[in-house]
């Protein structure tokens, strides 16, 4: 049988190793929902390419819209980038919101 002080260390090791596989788990589920959050981001974006088609075709869309949907990806990718550990999944998710609302933007005022 251990002594009290056993015991108490013994609580301390659990205590750590239940932390630690807690810190994981909720590091997992923020990784995905990072990547949900990216792929829907991407799917936002893309979806400007029927007004484009529309604004090449001569029925020209709203242009402000696109316009500021490219000024706020365009600050989201120069905070993704700047920060100390580049953000890959800002990154990645915000650059076709700067070449798709650009283009929906320019093409929308053509």
């Amino acid at each position: 049988m251990g002594t009290m002080k056993d015991i108490e260390s013994e609580a301390k090791i659990i205590e750590k190793k239940a932390v630690q596989l807690e810190q994981k788990v909720v590091k997992n589920k923020m990784s995905t929902l990072g990547t949900i959050a990216s792929v829907l981001a991407i799917c936002m974006y893309v979806s400007y390419i029927p007004q484009i088609i529309g604004n090449l075709s001569g029925h020209p869309g709203d242009w402000i819209q696109p316009f500021v949907a490219f000024i706020n990806c365009t600050l989201w990718v120069i905070y993704g980038l700047f920060r100390k550990k580049p953000e890959w999944p800002i990154v990645v998710a915000n650059v076709p919101g700067i070449i798709f609302g650009l283009t929906a933007a320019i093409t929308a005022r053509m």
